[in-house]
């Protein structure tokens, strides 16, 4: 059976962690996916399923059947993974096999094991599949996370994420980055990323719109006069786009590097350093030419109030903007919003990344400012 027939089925009588899992796997799975609350509904479905199909149930949408029974009466033979609240269990026999137990209410990162990408990936790290899939629009698109103000929950931007993608499988862009740069298909991958960027970018005429920039293999080709090429900012304030790239990619950067983030600089764009590990560390010691900084929200998390006070005064007395990213809970939420009141917000609890499609209806449907 080809991959992209291979089908995930979600069943849970609550509508709202329905809509919530659906979303998780969405992110991870561009196959298809059956949705129900209703029993009845999803066993007339799984009976043609076959052994790769992945079985996501809610123990206690069950009520007075039976679980294993029912499984047993079905035949279904596929993978199972079992959504768990407080004081359900797991039935001692199951028919099939058991990938993973989940405890509600379910988030994004408790799905990463059970879609794993990782070998779905492995086959096309050499470059003759990579240049073929770089050629293939079906194989990549285009996803956009909102981003909010954190005082008024207001949207103000999005960032867009390349995705990879064969036989309905999404693959893990990580990988799919490092196998383009290993390659040195850097140049063939940002001709491809900045055409596609190009198509839609006057549908974020009135908001912010965060690019991933890789700054490996410079020398291969001229990055700025791709952009040029494919991006058409005629009506476009170019301080709405900001250019992201880590920081350890700055700091180990030459001239060309230095060159490029100047011309980008001289045209109007914004420039921001994706934080990682550590980079609460180094606030005081970042350049001038970063207008702005990605912090996971779990790095505020591990912070005593002292070094909090201390992180918001840095905040508030210059003018470089916090974006606050991978929030994945209202505790979360509300820790930036308390300590922040200028920043700004991104991550699943807030929004998941959505198709352009999708932005237009967003932009139409909330305030922007």
């Amino acid at each position: 059976m080809d991959l992209k027939d291979h089908t995930v089925f979600i069943f849970d009588i609550s509508e709202e962690q329905r809509s919530t899992t659906q979303k998780c796997i969405e992110y991870l799975w561009a196959g298809r996916i059956f949705t129900t609350g209703e029993l009845a509904s999803l066993q007339s479905e799984i009976v043609h399923g076959g052994s790769a199909d992945t079985l996501v149930i809610s123990a206690n949408s069950f009520g007075d059947v039976d679980m294993t029974s029912w499984l047993l009466g079905t035949g279904f033979k596929g993978r199972l993974v079992l959504l768990l609240g407080e004081g359900d269990s797991v039935p001692l026999f199951l028919p099939c096999e058991l990938i993973a137990q989940i405890n509600k209410p379910v988030k994004l990162s408790d799905f990463n094991q059970v879609f794993s990408q990782r070998a779905v990936t492995e086959h096309i790290i050499d470059k003759a599949n990579l240049t073929t899939i770089l050629s293939r629009r079906d194989c990549v698109t285009l996803d956009f996370q909102p981003e909010f103000r954190s005082h008024n929950e207001k949207l103000s931007g999005f960032e867009c994420l390349v995705r990879f993608q064969e036989n309905g499988i999404k693959l893990s862009t990580k990988q799919v980055m490092d196998a383009i740069e290993k390659h040195q298909l850097i140049d063939v991958f940002s001709d491809v990323f900045f055409q596609r960027i190009a198509e839609v970018l006057p549908a974020f005429s009135s908001v912010r719109l965060s690019i991933n920039l890789s700054l490996i293999d410079l020398g291969q080709y001229d990055l700025l006069k791709v952009m040029s090429t494919h991006l058409n900012i005629a009506g476009i304030n170019p301080n709405q786009i900001i250019f992201e790239f880590p920081i350890d990619a700055f700091y180990s950067s030459n001239s060309q590097i230095i060159g490029l983030l100047a011309g980008l600089k001289e045209l109007g764009f914004c420039l921001a350093i994706d934080g990682g590990d550590g980079i609460l560390t180094r606030l005081e010691k970042l350049p001038l030419v970063i207008d702005e900084i990605k912090i996971p929200v779990d790095q505020l998390q591990k912070l005593e109030k002292k070094q909090t006070d201390k992180m918001a005064q840095f905040y508030h007395h210059n003018s470089v903007d916090f974006v606050f990213v991978k929030i994945e809970s209202y505790q979360q939420q509300k820790l930036v919003q308390n300590n922040f009141t200028r920043s700004h917000m991104q991550g699943y609890y807030l929004a998941p990344p959505i198709p352009v499609n999708q932005v237009f209806e967003m932009l139409k449907n909330n305030c922007v400012n």
